[in-house]
Formats: C-alpha cells, structure tokens, sequence
C-alpha cells in the first residue's frame, strides 16, 4: 500500500502543527499511506478573523500546487476550512476540511450538534457557514469559551472553559461536541468528561475520510 495524505495546519503556529500530528498518529500504520503534517509559514499565528481566511488562501493554494505529484489527498486542518473552495479547484486530488468532515461525523452520533468555538464574533460566522451546508437546524449552539486561537497553549484557563462550555451546549441540547479549533485537541478528554458527551476531532474525522479515500483508489 503506498500513498500520501498531507495535512495542512493554515496557521504558523507549531504547536498547533504538532497537536495535528499527535491526533493523526493513531491512522499511521505499517505499509499504510503516509500521514504528514506541514505548517503554512508565513501565514497568522491563528486564523481568527475573515481577513485572516483570506490571507491563507493563495499561499495555501500554492503549497497544494507543489504538493501535488507526491500527494494523494489534503487536509486543511483549520476549522473555518479557509480556502477549501479555491484548494479543490487546484488539484484533482480529494481536500478535506475538517469542519465538514466533522460535521458529518457529528452528525451520525447525535441529532443535535455542539460545536465550541473561540471567541463571540465567531458565532454569526460559524452560523453562517453552517447554513451553507445546510445542517443549521442541527446546530444545537456554538459556544465561544473567550480565549483565542494562540490562548489555547495555556492549558489551565483553556481546560477550564472549555468544559464549562461544554456543559451549557449540553444544557442547550446538545447531544455530541465538536471541538471548533485545532488548538483545542489536547483537551478532548477533559470536555467529555466534564459534558458527559462525546466530543468529535474534527481532525480525526477528516484524517479518517481521507486515509478511506487513498485507501479505495
């Protein structure tokens, strides 16, 4: 078996970079695809605003374009999914964006949707988005913890709000989470535990889909 999924963290920050290495190490097995994890250097230390999105897209683009005659599927590891659109349209090869892929995935386990996210300004964008896909009536609530993209390297306030988001999104019936950025992948376990629900990986989830992807050519 030979393949190669490149996984793209949007932003420059390594230790997001390294947190989408940890989640995807799981799916790295013995004659199976590789699974890489590469940083966009030069772009924001965190995609948080909509200039920011469109900061990422040429030079995300670019690097596809290079990537493409070693590479047999993408993965834009920023929950915004920030130039998915435009990444599909320079390759022939499969791009996954981790907010679809963990919707979807989402989807499966609970009628109800939970998504946190960062800061407050990013909810009428997250709705937005949502409605594009047309699974907003699913949306049980995204919830901002207060803490942005680069907040989240500091562990004790970042646990913390994110499990007290967690349990409101279960109070607002939420039946399933996701987590709404990379950098909130090191607490996975800490938000089930404290909502008592399961939290997706968006990352995992798109890593998944495209490993079955590669695999299936």
């Amino acid at each position: 078996m030979t393949g190669r999924i490149l996984v793209i963290n949007p932003n420059s920050n390594r230790g997001v970079t390294a947190a989408l290495d940890r989640v995807v190490e799981p799916l790295r097995f013995a004659d199976g695809p590789q699974i890489e994890c590469t940083t966009l250097d030069g772009a924001p230390r965190g995609i948080e605003t909509q200039r920011h999105i469109n900061e990422v897209i040429l030079p995300l683009c670019d690097l596809i374009q290079r990537e493409d005659n070693t590479s047999d599927a993408f993965i834009i590891g920023c929950f915004g999914d920030p130039g998915l659109g435009s990444a599909r349209e320079t390759t022939s090869k499969p791009v996954f964006g981790i907010c679809q892929a963990g919707i979807t995935t989402a989807l499966n386990s609970g009628e109800k949707v939970g998504i946190l996210t960062n800061l407050e300004e990013d909810i009428n964008v997250g709705m937005r988005y949502m409605r594009t896909l047309g699974v907003d009536a699913r949306i049980a609530g995204i919830e901002p913890i207060g803490i942005t993209v680069t907040g989240l390297d500091d562990p004790k306030p970042s646990r913390a709000a994110l499990c007290e988001a967690s349990i409101r999104l279960r109070q607002k019936g939420a039946e399933v989470l996701i987590t709404g950025c990379a950098g909130m992948t090191p607490y996975k376990n800490d938000i089930e535990k404290a909502s008592g629900l399961g939290v997706v990986d968006p990352i995992y989830a798109a890593a998944a889909m495209a490993l079955g992807a590669v695999m299936a050519d």
